[in-house]
């Protein structure tokens, strides 16, 4: 250990750090380009974020920008293809395809889930929540200018506070909105699902009867082509509405159910996300299956259908990227270039070798030195993850647990 920690005092004059894998770590708010469909985006789970792009369909990753200072929580793509990411009290914008980024920032305001007008390049929308002087309140965020300025409109006035987690604005008729959250009354959390109908000038609560007590509503989706067809999900249930939000069926009992996205080249297809899985269905969301084939990792909490191609899609977890070819039904792990691994532990051993813990990704180790070549070591720990590696000649010491 002694040995390590003089290198590391021998480094600091250096500057910055670049990271030399292995290949991985976490990515959040996936998004395909408008522009071509090649060409993907997602930021790392952490501050400074980094931004991340391929350009081949998620085969090959690199590191194009970051963000300092605050973390964004969301990323969408306006109809005429700049970038607008939004989250603590800033919202960012990009002409150029992720490479540079404007920024603004805003007192008090929560940007939590963002969503383009479907043809109008300049307007953006989002949900999020706003301390208004006294509480933090749910609140639909309006911008016709990229993200720049905003206008705001409280959705949950009651209870000690409330927050804002998802909207879906509807892509055959934008007037057509979703909003989720929910409310703390002081003793118990209060679901709230809103509709609008006039482009979010206002809103009328739907949500179901039977999601009292469920929470919260995390993601919401509304059918391509008919704004009737309607999803949402608390954290424990997804419903189903056929008439625009004035009643709903409970279509599955599947838990979290985040960013419900159904498939713009087949909207039998719908795809969401369940923290350590994905869901899938085939039935415009009116049945599920739970998918973890190919999945590992936690944090999953988007997932991006192709626009045109019904078999492609992709989701992100602390372990990196993962695509699949199936429509969802089963995905393969993606991190070619991917460079943002979280590390836990780390120690140099008497046999040579750097070994190091990343979160979500396993043991992995490196010849002594640059550190440019790492390979995978099999642990038979059931947890994975540990927070301090020690070593004793060629024996190693891990302590499991990720903190």
């Amino acid at each position: 250990m002694a040995v390590f920690l003089l290198l590391l005092v021998h480094l600091t004059g250096y500057g910055t750090w670049e990271s030399t894998g292995p290949e991985g770590g976490e990515i959040t708010a996936i998004l395909q380009s408008n522009q071509s469909t090649d060409v993907l985006y997602a930021i790392s789970g952490y501050n400074p974020t980094q931004v991340v792009r391929s350009d081949d369909g998620g085969a090959q990753w690199d590191v194009i920008s970051q963000f300092t200072g605050s973390v964004p929580y969301d990323m969408t793509m306006t109809a005429d293809g700049r970038l607008v990411a939004a989250g603590s009290s800033r919202a960012w914008t990009s002409s150029d395809g992720g490479y540079s980024w404007s920024m603004a920032s805003y007192s008090n305001t929560i940007f939590y889930d963002l969503q383009a007008h479907p043809s109008q390049g300049n307007t953006v929308y989002a949900v999020g929540y706003k301390y208004d002087g006294s509480a933090w309140r749910m609140t639909f965020f309006s911008s016709t200018d990229y993200g720049v300025t905003w206008s705001t409109t409280t959705l949950v006035a009651s209870g000690s506070y409330s927050y804002g987690r998802c909207v879906a604005v509807s892509a055959s008729n934008p007037l057509v909105m979703l909003a989720g959250g929910y409310e703390y009354t002081g003793s118990g959390y209060v679901p709230h699902l809103l509709r609008s109908v006039d482009g979010g000038a206002s809103w009328t609560s739907v949500s179901p009867a039977a999601s009292s007590g469920e929470y919260y509503f995390y993601g919401t989706g509304i059918h391509p082509s008919d704004p009737n067809v309607m999803l949402a999900g608390t954290l424990y249930s997804i419903y189903r509405s056929a008439d625009g939000g004035s009643s709903w069926t409970k279509t599955a009992t599947q838990t979290y159910n985040y960013d419900i996205t159904f498939s713009p080249a087949n909207p039998d297809i719908v795809l969401a996300a369940g923290t350590s899985r994905t869901y899938r269905s085939t039935t415009g969301g009116a049945s599920w299956n739970q998918i973890t084939s190919g999945l590992s990792g936690s944090n999953i909490k988007w997932v991006e259908p192709h626009g045109s191609d019904a078999g492609w899609a992709w989701t992100g977890s602390t372990a990196g990227s993962f695509q699949s070819t199936s429509g969802g039904a089963s995905w393969t792990q993606s991190n070619s270039g991917l460079l943002l691994g979280k590390v836990l532990a780390m120690s140099v051993c008497d046999d040579g070798y750097v070994y190091m813990n990343m979160l979500d990704m396993g043991m992995w180790r490196s010849p002594y030195g640059p550190g440019t070549s790492w390979s995978s070591v099999t642990t038979p720990l059931a947890c994975g993850d540990f927070c301090s590696i020690e070593t004793e000649g060629s024996i190693i010491l891990a302590l499991e647990g990720g903190g």
